[in-house]
């Protein structure tokens, strides 16, 4: 912990360059972001008057730079690209004696001594929590998410005995998240909480980790993922390949869900060059495809022998007898005949999305065969994706 702790003493990301970061997650095609104010250790990434382990300290070597601030620059960067704002925000503090007290050794990422045997530290880090959220919710413009990890933090009667790690957890770590949720919706107005695997009225969607859900879960959600092995920055770092990204975002997206695809900058405070490769080649992707991704929902009940899933967009409060479309996504490493399922009496055109070259179709009862040549077929992949358009096409199976 020690040698941990005195990194403060070094750290100097004078590289640093959120405008370039939010001009490559916009050309990636990303709309929202969530950024890292502060993750288990208890560093503080933004100008907090409750501690001194924080990045703007005069014991940090970059506390003099303009930019030191970092949160603040980085909202007001995304913000200016028209991406929605998030802050990730740690419920665990180990650096604060609150959490864990120097008296006792931690045991474990818990709290190390028992809150309902010393209730006033306890309370000192409930206090703790409200003050350093609220300094986010109230010193740094609009935000859109408040993104709480840290699970284990929780009402002890919140524990879902069924998932192993929550057996794990045996003491009270109630932080009143029902007051810190109003609070912070009192000063950000519209804003969604994300009080991670808790459950309950403050988790406004559930976030599964590193992993695809094979089906809709039927709730909103969103899976995190980093874009290498790590969700920290390491040396060498060999990164998903664009192929990889791309394959599970659609994954993603045909079950209903949003990608947050973490990216790790390095202690100067610059992203790798391969995260800037990966960023503009999943952009020129969307740029081709994105209006299967973009307000579309997913459909379910009817997929091509060779797809991986379909989205389906319609003219807003649409039910009968309207425009709409329906895009199979499609893997490039299989493509030739297939039948693709559309409504009764539709008439659908179907193209390839980057060509204007019309599919052949053959109407087959209320089914169509769609012949995809690989002529048709735009770039490399690694997906393609099918539009079929037409009145009211394929409404009644949503």
């Amino acid at each position: 912990m020690r040698n941990y702790e005195a990194l403060q003493t070094t750290f100097d990301p004078v590289r640093f360059d959120p405008t370039k970061w939010a001009k490559a997650a916009k050309e990636a095609g990303m709309k929202y972001m969530v950024f890292t104010t502060k993750h288990h250790d208890g560093f503080c990434m933004f100008d907090t008057k409750t501690t001194d382990y924080r990045i703007t300290s005069p014991n940090t070597p970059f506390h003099d730079d303009p930019r030191a601030n970092v949160t603040k620059e980085i909202f007001s960067a995304f913000r200016k690209e028209g991406l929605w704002t998030g802050a990730y925000f740690s419920k665990p503090d180990w650096h604060s004696d609150a959490y864990w007290w120097r008296n006792f050794p931690p045991k474990d990422r818990s709290v190390n001594y028992l809150p309902t045997k010393y209730p006033d530290r306890w309370r000192a880090f409930k206090d703790l929590s409200y003050a350093q959220i609220e300094e986010l919710m109230t010193g740094y413009g609009p935000v859109d998410l408040l993104w709480l990890d840290g699970g284990w933090v929780r009402p002890f009667t919140s524990i879902d005995t069924s998932v192993s790690w929550q057996k794990a957890i045996t003491i009270e770590q109630d932080i009143d998240m029902p007051r810190i949720a109003a609070m912070a919706r009192s000063h950000q107005p519209g804003l969604l909480v994300v009080d991670r695997t808790v459950g309950g009225e403050n988790e406004n969607y559930i976030t599964p980790e590193g992993h695809v859900p094979d089906a809709d879960p039927g709730v909103p959600w969103e899976t995190c993922m980093p874009m290498g092995t790590s969700w920290s920055w390491v040396p060498n770092e060999k990164y998903k390949s664009t192929d990889e990204i791309i394959r599970t975002l659609v994954q993603v997206v045909t079950r209903g869900g949003s990608l947050l695809l973490n990216v790790a900058p390095g202690p100067d405070g610059q992203l790798d060059s391969a995260a800037y490769v990966r960023l503009k080649e999943v952009g020129e992707w969307m740029k081709v495809n994105g209006e299967a991704i973009r307000q579309t929902r997913p459909t379910f009940g009817h997929k091509p022998t060779t797809d991986i899933g379909s989205t389906s967009w319609s003219e807003p409060g649409c039910y009968r007898n309207c425009d709409a479309s329906t895009y199979y996504f499609i893997d490039s490493t299989g493509v030739g005949d297939f039948k693709v399922s559309c409504g009764v009496n539709a008439t659908p055109k179907a193209y390839v999305l980057g060509s204007k070259t019309p599919l052949e179709a053959t109407p087959i009862g209320n089914r169509t065969l769609l012949h995809v040549p690989r002529s048709a077929l735009p770039g490399k992949g690694p997906i393609w994706v099918i539009k079929l358009s037409g009145r009211s096409l394929c409404r009644k199976e949503y």
